[in-house]
């Protein structure tokens, strides 16, 4: 269940934890950090019903098979239709559980979704509106067991992927042991280190988006 990955509710005093980490980090780089952590990308209700299809779809392909053994295979087609029903209903109806719905959810396809809100979650943000085009994403969608760092403009072209990617390493192991917030001040330390190097603070350096720290439901 989502609940279960997520571990707990962030109390007041850990989200001010990540908001006052995002302060720290800003005063030290011309930079902005956003932090956006969601619950879930996408509730998936859609695979089940993809997945019932398809064993209704199969039933009439394994009464030829039971036939052989059992002259009740050898059924009218109102039966099947029936059949096929009853079918869909009860597979749709047990993988729709939250267990088994995220179980059975190809991990491809949720790290598909995580990504495309990672990147919703880019513009309506504003990351983009900053005059330098200096500001940084950081999203955590965690049912997925999905980070990823999204840099702007003039960003990516300071900073490598391979940059980001080992930010979202060292959050790895903090997330799997559920300490979200710990993961969260780090990478919040750790992109306010590479921005410094490359977008050192300066007299002309509004702050020139919110230090939120955005928590999705």
């Amino acid at each position: 269940m989502v609940m279960e990955i997520f571990g707990h509710d962030l109390s007041p005093a850990e989200r001010r934890k990540v908001t006052e980490a995002i302060t720290r980090a800003e005063k030290r780089t011309s930079g902005e950090i956003i932090v956006v952590a969601a619950r879930a990308s996408d509730d998936y209700i859609h695979v089940p019903i993809h997945l019932a299809t398809a064993a209704a779809l199969a039933v009439p392909l394994t009464v030829p098979l039971l036939a052989r053994f059992s002259d009740w295979a050898a059924i009218s087609i109102y039966w099947l239709f029936i059949v096929q029903l009853c079918v869909f209903i009860g597979v749709a109806l047990v993988l729709s559980l939250p267990f088994f719905r995220y179980a059975t959810t190809p991990r491809r396809l949720m790290h598909k979704y995580a990504h495309r809100n990672a990147a919703a979650q880019f513009l309506a943000t504003n990351i983009s509106a900053t005059r330098a085009r200096t500001g940084v994403l950081i999203f955590v969608s965690l049912l997925e067991r999905y980070v990823e760092v999204i840099g702007d403009q003039a960003i990516a072209a300071k900073l490598s992927q391979a940059d980001w990617q080992k930010v979202v390493d060292e959050m790895l192991p903090l997330l799997r042991a559920k300490k979200t917030t710990d993961a969260l001040v780090l990478a919040v330390d750790q992109c306010g280190a590479l921005l410094a190097n490359h977008f050192p603070e300066s007299k002309d350096n509004p702050n020139e988006l919110p230090d939120h720290f955005i928590v999705l439901n």
